[in-house]
């Protein structure tokens, strides 16, 4: 193997009770679904929900142990300059999103110009369509704009909120817009049993623009932190963007830096404890929609 690459795997979710999202299992039908779809490079294998580890060689299958639980095991190469991340992630864990208890029965749609989801531990159904309501009374169109539970196959999910939007959308709606459904979230965040009332809300924003995206990530336990940060996505695009039309990278991540008031690259040292890496999703992600779960 090439001296700069280093063999890594684990296991990222199982069908066993899920005891943070009150027993819901995912089937083994999923699993081996979801293993097709990741090696099919249908969904992508990130760190930290925001792409800082590089991989490559990605293999993803099911197996069984001896008690009968099936487990969606992963094995990929891992770029050894990004050792200096690794230090922040805790056991390894997938993340999935699906529909709300409403939508169940709905179709599902992959191209929604805005979508909006957050962890099923920490936000219930009914803040998510109450932020969804304010998205819709600030012109978003409701066939534009897809709402979702998160799930994070952690040890103990983190309060984390993801938005996935256009550029022409969010120039369109503005970034007050946006944080007035996220300060709505935040609002309506409730911690579960075995959670930590005090824990920072990480915010995922990824903006697409053609075949380029920027994620700007902001990790912060005052919503006065997090409201500058979202008010400042500007700031990010901008930036972000520019740099990444000169550079032969699709994705880029930036993370906002309080003391200096910007955003800065995902790799530049950190001036404030709440915006330094651990602060991120704290796991080995996958990334995508199911509709194989039953929701609770």
């Amino acid at each position: 193997m090439d001296a700069e690459w280093r063999k890594a795997g684990g296991i990222l979710m199982t069908d066993a009770p899920i005891r943070a999202y009150g027993g819901l299992r995912i089937p083994r039908e999923a699993l081996e679904e979801f293993a097709r779809r990741v090696t099919a490079g249908e969904v992508s294998l990130h760190a930290h929900h925001d792409n800082r580890v590089r991989m490559r060689n990605l293999r993803v299958d099911v197996v069984d142990r001896e008690d009968g639980v099936s487990m969606l095991r992963f094995v990929t190469d891992r770029h050894k300059g990004d050792d200096q991340w690794l230090w922040a992630i805790h056991p390894l864990s997938a993340s999935l999103k699906m529909p709300l208890a409403r939508d169940a029965q709905r179709v599902h749609r992959d191209d929604a110009a805005l979508s909006l989801s957050a962890d099923h531990a920490w936000f219930e159904d009914a803040v998510l369509i109450e932020a969804e309501q304010c998205l819709l009374a600030s012109g978003v169109e409701s066939d534009g704009l897809q709402v979702q539970r998160a799930l994070q196959f952690a040890s103990e999910p983190e309060p984390w909120i993801l938005v996935d939007i256009a550029l022409p959308s969010l120039t369109s709606l503005g970034a007050g817009a946006l944080w007035a459904a996220i300060e709505v979230l935040l609002a309506g965040r409730t911690t579960p049993a075995h959670g930590d009332a005090g824990a920072a809300s990480v915010v995922n924003v990824r903006i697409t623009d053609g075949d380029r995206a920027v994620t700007a990530v902001v990790v912060t336990a005052d919503e006065a932190v997090a409201q500058r940060a979202i008010g400042s996505l500007d700031q990010a695009v901008a930036t972000v963007l520019e740099r990444a039309a000169s550079s032969s990278a699709s994705e880029s991540v930036t993370i906002w830096d309080e003391r200096s008031s910007t955003w800065l690259p995902s790799d530049a040292p950190f001036t404030s404890a709440g915006a330094t890496p651990r602060g991120e999703a704290q796991s080995t992600s996958v990334t995508t929609t199911t509709g194989d779960s039953t929701p609770l």
